[in-house]
Order: C-alpha cells, then sequence, then structure tokens
C-alpha cells in the first residue's frame, strides 16, 4: 500500500502544472445483497479527488472521501441465528482510483465517463440500542454472527457533465454506483455483497 501511494504521488508531482484538485460531496444510496437476507440505505458522501492528466482526453483521478451511511436490514438467517430487522450507522474512509474520458461538447461543456476501483476503511459501524444510556453495539469488533469487516474493494463506473465557472473552476454534476467485492461479514454463515448508488455535485479548482 505504501508503494502504491508513493507511485501516485511521484505522478503528481511529474504534473504540476496540469494537474487539479476538486471537490465533491453527494447522496449515496446503498443495498446490501445476500444468499438469506437484504437491507437498504442512505446516507452522503464529501471529499478531495487529484485529476492527474495521462493524454489530451484522458485522466487519472485519486482521491480520499468520507462517507456515512445509515441502514435497515431485512430478516436474516445464519445457521440457527435468526435476525428480524436492524438498524446500522456506518462511517468510512474510501480511496478511489479512477480513470477518466473527457469528451468536450458545445460551449465549453464536457461530458465524462469514468471507471475504476474504490478501496474502503471502515471507521465505525454501530447500531444503536434504542434504549436510553444502553450503548450502541459495535458490529466491527462484536464477536457474533453479525460482526462486520473493516476493508472492502469497490468496483465502479459512472459519468456526469462539466460547466465553466470561471477560467479557472469548473462545475460538475455526476453520478455512478459501486459494486463491493468482499463478503461485509466476518463470519461465513452468508455471502454478503453491498451496492451502491451515488449522485452529486463538485468544483474542480
Amino acid at each position: 500500500m505504501k508503494r502504491f501511494l508513493l507511485v501516485l504521488l511521484a505522478i503528481a508531482v511529474g504534473h504540476p502544472v496540469f494537474a487539479q484538485l476538486s471537490a465533491g460531496a453527494g447522496y449515496l444510496k446503498t443495498h446490501v445483497s445476500a444468499e438469506r437476507g437484504s437491507g437498504s440505505g442512505e446516507g452522503f458522501y464529501a471529499g478531495l479527488s487529484y485529476r492527474i492528466p495521462l493524454t489530451g482526453t484522458f485522466s487519472l483521478l485519486p482521491g480520499l472521501y468520507f462517507t456515512r451511511t445509515e441502514e435497515t436490514a431485512g430478516k436474516f438467517i445464519w445457521g440457527d441465528i435468526v435476525w428480524d430487522g436492524g438498524f446500522s450507522i456506518e462511517k468510512a474512509l474510501v480511496v478511489p482510483l479512477r480513470l477518466q474520458w473527457d469528451i468536450d461538447l458545445a460551449s465549453d461543456i464536457r461530458t465524462f465517463l469514468y471507471a475504476g476501483p474504490s478501496f474502503q476503511y471502515g471507521l465505525q459501524c454501530s447500531s444503536p440500542s434504542g434504549i436510553s444510556n444502553v450503548p450502541a453495539t459495535d458490529l466491527y469488533d462484536g464477536d457474533n454472527g453479525f460482526a462486520h469487516k473493516r476493508w472492502n474493494v469497490l468496483a465502479g463506473a459512472g459519468g456526469g457533465l462539466s460547466f465553466p465557472s470561471k477560467s479557472t473552476q469548473r462545475f460538475f454534476i455526476m453520478a455512478g454506483c459501486d459494486y463491493g467485492f468482499l463478503n461485509l461479514f466476518v463470519d461465513s454463515y452468508t455471502k454478503s455483497n453491498r451496492f451502491l448508488w451515488k449522485a452529486g455535485i463538485g468544483i474542480e479548482f
């Protein structure tokens, strides 16, 4: 991981004139698909990306984003364990690495398409007890069948439009989706994966 970050830093330093920083935020919709249950939720994301031009129309965009989602689960069944619904709040850091293709349209308006992996590290995942003075259950460090993994690897794709604001700034709107490859749960009673749909806005400096 350290070597990977050093390579990205070396590429960025090699393109100081053309590289651009962007900030973005938006809405997240989640769906958990499992062999023995399902769940859904929503939340938001916010963070920064760094555009590193590769050619005239292709760029590499590493970034760092914070996400917060709230999910409600349906009935999950693990062997003799039955969880009839539940509610969880998850906060995480996400590092996307996207390849973006920009296409010029009329009046300096551009459309873009992107694809690439993202690496997620969970900061906190808790299930509120709903009872006063009773602490929430930590789902990352739990020792039952519902303990969550902190790490996930996702593949995503999407697109959007960008518009000129000032000579050195552009606003953009975007939408996309991501699919998590890793099982969300530590135990292997069931395979569970997460889908994320997102839509947001941002500014490129």
